[in-house]
C-alpha cells in the first residue's frame, strides 16, 4: 500500500476518524516512541535473534529485554517462535521496519529541505 492508496482511501470516507478509530494506530507509534524498544526493532529486524543475544547486542539486561519484548508483542509487532530452549524473536512483517524507514525519510527530507 503506498501513500496515494492511503490517500485515496480516506478521501472516500467523509469523516475524519474517530478517537476510538485512531486507537490502535496511535497505540503502535506509543509502542514505537520508546528509544530501547526501537533499537530492539531495529536488531530484531537484522534477522531472528534470541533475548540473550539481543541483550548482549544492545548492552541491556535480560530482564530489560523480555519485559520490551512482552510490550512489543503485546502490539503485534514482534513474535517468538521456539526452537528447543530458545525462543527467536522476528518481526510480525515488513510493515513494523517500513513504519520506521518512512518516518526517517520523511524527517531527512525536511532537513533537506532546510538546508536549501
Amino acid at each position: 500500500m503506498t501513500t496515494n492508496d492511503v490517500r485515496n482511501a480516506d478521501m472516500n470516507e467523509n469523516a475524519v476518524p474517530s478517537d476510538a478509530e485512531l486507537r490502535d494506530v496511535l497505540d503502535v507509534f506509543k509502542t514505537m516512541s520508546d528509544p530501547t524498544r526501537m533499537r530492539i526493532i531495529l536488531a530484531i529486524a537484522k534477522g531472528p535473534i534470541t533475548v540473550t543475544d539481543l541483550a548482549a547486542m544492545l548492552d541491556l539486561g535480560q530482564s530489560a529485554v523480555s519485559h520490551q519484548l512482552r510490550l512489543l508483542k503485546q502490539a503485534r509487532l514482534v513474535v517468538g517462535d521456539r526452537s528447543g530452549k530458545q525462543i527467536y524473536y522476528h518481526l510480525v512483517d515488513d510493515h513494523v521496519l517500513e513504519i520506521y524507514a518512512l518516518t526517517k525519510v520523511h524527517i531527512e527530507e525536511k532537513q533537506h529541505g532546510q538546508e536549501n
